[in-house]
């Protein structure tokens, strides 16, 4: 559905917002009310690209990361950050190609570590910019599997792009590592669980509006940021629940 308005709303989001965004961008009242340019990446690829936007001057109206790197935003630029709610916490964990008929255990951390070993292919998001990333590499590291029983490791920039290529190894053990809302959205994937205690990680994310320059007066940049507002609350509204738990979010404890 085509915009009624020129308003151009410009979205950064960690990757394990991807889906939820995209069903909101598609609802006809979302739809008509502006233009979006949205831009997906890792945890801190999207912090580093809001600072460099708000650095800059340049547009960014919306950004959905998690609640620290908001305060760090808030913090740098005192009162050009709203935060606006939560959209509850995504887990991290372990995907294999839906109906390959081969068995991957990973419901403890021997079992996990012997999967391991066992696998030809790793697909893996980004070690060092994403969230998951970064926990798996402690986590391998916990492991010592040695470097002779790994299986070859591929890198990508976020765990959907890592479940995207399972379909390349349809004739290999293969695994990826992914958050939970970065699953839902692959019809060829099977989620098999999360890390095994103690190595669980559950990520929350939240969304905050990024607010004009004061010296910005321009009635677009204004109803951009209504726009986006709007669109945060709406994300995070307790109404809305349901939908983002069937998407992988789950109640922040």
């Amino acid at each position: 559905m085509t915009a009624l308005t020129s308003t151009l709303v410009d979205i950064c989001s960690a990757g394990a917002g991807r889906v939820w965004l995209e069903q909101c961008l598609a609802m006809p009242q979302w739809a008509q009310m502006a233009q979006y340019r949205t831009r997906y990446a890792a945890l801190q690829s999207t912090l580093d690209e809001v600072n460099r936007r708000l650095e800059e001057g340049q547009d960014s109206h919306l950004c959905v990361l998690t609640p620290d790197a908001i305060r760090t935003l808030q913090t740098r630029w005192l009162d050009r950050i709203d935060a606006l709610g939560s959209l509850g916490q995504a887990e991290t964990g372990w995907v294999s190609l839906a109906g390959d008929g081969q068995f991957y255990d990973v419901a403890s951390v021997q079992a996990l570590r012997q999967t391991l070993m066992s696998l030809d292919v790793l697909l893996v998001p980004d070690l060092q910019q994403s969230s998951g990333g970064r926990h798996l590499q402690r986590v391998l590291d916990q492991l010592a599997i040695p470097a002779s029983d790994m299986p070859a490791v591929q890198s990508y920039a976020g765990g959907a792009q890592a479940v995207a290529a399972l379909s390349a190894h349809a004739s290999q053990r293969v695994m990826a590592c992914a958050q939970s809302t970065e699953v839902q959205a692959a019809s060829h994937a099977h989620y098999l669980g999360p890390f095994p205690a103690p190595h669980g990680l559950f990520t929350e994310y939240a969304v905050a509006a990024v607010r004009p320059h004061s010296d910005n007066h321009d009635p677009e940049a204004q109803t951009a940021w209504t726009v986006a507002c709007d669109l945060a609350r709406y994300l995070c509204s307790p109404s809305q629940q349901a939908r983002r738990q069937a998407l992988g979010f789950a109640e922040v404890p």
